[in-house]
């Protein structure tokens, strides 16, 4: 049984006469004759009393009309439903690096929220360098990664920059400074965390190093803060870091001291980044973009 029998059937019922049905349904009597009496077989009920000249309903025929005028015209009102629904809430695919601070990733979040409320934010965690293939495959629309990026038909904002740090022994003959700089570091064995997890950046870090004197650096397989740890506790090499919270808790725990490294020419940041075609399109990513930059003001948020 399908929608298209039972229309044949009512309208069948209405003229009591097959050749003014199927005129009406723009139909031969032929093709119209056999899909009411494919119809009367399935039901098990014949629907129509057909006498020489004239088409009559039988019992069940009458019975069966008013019920199928119903499902017709709940079917036919279904495009009016559909019309009148909601439509569905737009997506922005979020990204965010795993190794970046919570802080600006919420921040990018409650800004949607504030600007382009109702939006659904689903959110991919990767390093950077897998972010960044995601934005340019245009799988993801927006994400918080450490800056700078190279690739142009990415655009890019910085919202954070780190403050930077040493880890080092407490026993070490830095550990009582308020600071460091380059100088202090020249002679001393550096530990990096592995470049591949955003190489622009952690090139350009380790470029900075060795313009500034630090020669002696060693790159580690991974970038987990308790190894590094483990490796500056047992060789008393020093480990380049972030100065937070989050970080001074880890070394604080095993025993080791960030001492600030005083560097104004090293920068650590961390920003948005997204496809610069999609901005030009408009939408809630626009809007959000609009409002991050008019919220960074002149200089980024010091983590």
């Amino acid at each position: 049984m399908d929608i298209q029998q039972l229309r044949y059937f009512v309208v069948v019922a209405e003229e009591l006469h097959f050749g003014r049905a199927a005129e009406r349904l723009h139909v031969t009597s032929s093709p119209l004759s056999r899909r009411i009496r494919e119809l009367e077989k399935e039901l098990g009920h014949d629907l129509f009393d057909r006498g020489y000249h004239q088409v009559e309903l039988t019992p069940f025929g009458r019975t069966f009309l008013d019920p199928v005028r119903d499902v017709l015209t709940r079917f036919d009102a279904l495009p009016e439903l559909a019309a009148g629904a909601a439509p569905p809430p737009a997506v922005v695919r979020v990204g965010a690096t795993p190794l970046a601070s919570t802080q600006v990733l919420d921040l990018v979040l409650e800004t949607f929220a504030e600007v382009s409320p109702g939006i659904e934010l689903p959110v991919t965690l990767e390093p950077s360098a897998g972010l960044l293939s995601l934005l340019s495959a245009r799988k993801l629309d927006i994400a918080v990664v450490h800056l700078p990026v190279d690739a142009g038909e990415l655009g890019s904002l910085a919202l954070a920059e780190y403050r930077m740090a040493v880890a080092m022994r407490a026993d070490d003959p830095l550990a009582g400074l308020d600071r460091v700089t380059l100088a202090d570091l020249a002679d001393r064995q550096m530990l990096l965390t592995s470049h591949k997890v955003h190489p622009l950046v952690m090139n350009g870090v380790r470029d900075h190093l060795r313009a500034g004197g630090v020669t002696r650096m060693r790159e580690l397989p991974h970038n987990d803060a308790v190894q590094v740890a483990a490796h500056v506790t047992h060789s008393r090499a020093l480990a380049l870091t972030t100065f937070s919270t989050i970080s001074g808790r880890i070394f604080g725990e095993l025993g080791l001291v960030l001492v600030p490294l005083h560097d104004p020419g090293l920068h650590f940041r961390l920003g948005v980044v997204w496809p610069v075609s999609a901005e030009a399109r408009g939408g809630p990513l626009r809007k959000v973009l609009d409002a991050l930059r008019e919220r960074r003001g002149d200089a980024p948020i010091v983590l």
